[in-house]
C-alpha cells in the first residue's frame, strides 16, 4: 500500500485531537505527504482519493470514519484520545512511532462486516442504506414493553416482546450487545447476534443467525400513538411508528481497521476489557 494522502479526522470535543493532528501532520509533512484535517465525519466522502484515514478521538470517532469511509476503501488507524479505545490501535502518544512502522510496511489491515439497514415507513420515503459498524437497535420510547416481530424469507420466525432488540455484528458483540447479555463473537465471522432488551420471558436467549439473510423487523404496539426508535451505532437515530419496517442485512461495504504489526483479537480483550482476570484476594 502507497500512503501518500492522509486525512486527519478529529473529535471537536477534544482539543488534544486537534493538538495531535497539528503534530502529526507535521511529522507526515516531512516525509512528503499530503496532509488535511477535518472536524466533521460528513466531509469524508469528499476526498476520496485518501489513502489513509487516522481517527483521532475515542471509539465513537472511530466508529463514524469506519462507516464513512467503508465505501471508499479507505483503512482506518483510530489513535486513542479517549478513554478505553477498545478499537483503538495506538495510544496518542505512540502514534508517530505507529504510523512510522505502517509507512514501512509493518501493518495489518484487518476487514470488519457492517450491516446495513432499509426503515419502511407506511406513506412515507423509506430511507435505505444506513450503514452500521456495531449495532442497530429496535427500542421502545415509552416505559411500556412492545411487541416486535421478526421475520425472513417472508415467515414470520417469532415475536419478542419486551423493551426491544440488538442486532450485532461480530465487532459489536462487545458493545451494547455484551452489556445486555450477549455473547462475545470473534470479529471474522459471516453472522449477526440478535440480543432481546429486558424481554418479558424466562426462555429468551441471544440467537447467531446467518448475516446473509434479510432479516424483517415489524413493531406491533398496543396504542395508535405509540413509538420505538432504531439507532444505528447508537449515533444516529430514526423513529419508528406501527406498521414500519426495519430491514437488516450484511452490507456490501466492509470497513478496513490497520494497525501496525499485526492484530489479535483475544490480545485486546485481555486488555482493553480484563477478560481472565481475577481478584488474587
Amino acid at each position: 500500500m502507497n500512503i501518500r494522502r492522509v486525512l486527519f479526522v478529529c473529535n471537536p470535543s477534544q482539543a488534544n485531537a486537534a493538538q495531535t493532528a497539528r503534530r502529526l501532520t507535521e511529522f507526515l509533512h516531512k516525509k512528503g505527504l499530503t496532509c488535511h484535517t477535518l472536524l466533521d465525519y460528513h466531509e469524508i466522502r469528499q476526498h476520496p482519493d485518501t489513502d489513509l484515514c487516522v481517527s483521532l478521538g475515542g471509539d465513537g470517532t472511530t466508529l463514524r470514519c469506519a462507516r464513512e469511509t467503508a465505501p471508499l476503501d479507505i483503512p482506518v488507524l483510530a489513535v486513542n484520545c479517549g478513554s478505553l479505545g477498545f478499537l483503538s490501535a495506538c495510544e496518542e502518544k505512540d502514534a508517530e512511532q505507529c504510523l512510522q512502522h505502517i509507512l514501512q510496511g509493518h501493518f495489518q489491515i484487518t476487514r470488519r462486516l457492517l450491516l446495513s439497514a432499509d426503515i419502511e415507513r407506511a406513506g412515507q420515503k423509506p430511507v435505505r442504506d444506513l450503514l452500521a459498524f456495531n449495532d442497530c437497535v429496535i427500542k421502545t420510547l415509552h416505559p411500556r414493553a412492545f411487541t416486535l416481530q421478526l421475520s425472513v424469507r417472508g415467515l414470520e420466525l417469532k415475536r419478542y416482546y419486551g423493551d426491544g432488540i440488538i442486532l450485532s455484528t461480530p465487532a459489536g458483540s462487545t458493545a451494547y450487545s455484551l452489556a445486555a447479555g450477549g455473547p462475545i463473537v470473534e470479529p471474522d465471522l459471516n453472522v449477526f447476534i440478535m440480543t432481546p432488551l429486558c424481554p418479558h420471558s424466562l426462555t429468551e436467549r441471544p440467537l447467531l443467525v446467518r448475516a446473509d439473510e434479510e432479516w424483517v423487523f415489524s413493531p406491533v404496539f398496543k396504542n395508535s400513538t405509540d413509538t420505538a426508535v432504531v439507532s444505528l451505532d447508537g449515533q444516529e437515530n430514526y423513529e419508528l411508528k406501527h406498521a414500519d419496517r426495519v430491514i437488516v442485512r450484511r452490507a456490501a461495504a466492509q470497513a478496513q481497521l490497520i494497525c501496525a504489526g499485526k492484530f489479535d483479537f483475544f490480545t485486546r480483550l485481555r486488555d482493553k476489557l480484563e477478560w481472565g482476570e481475577r481478584d488474587a484476594s
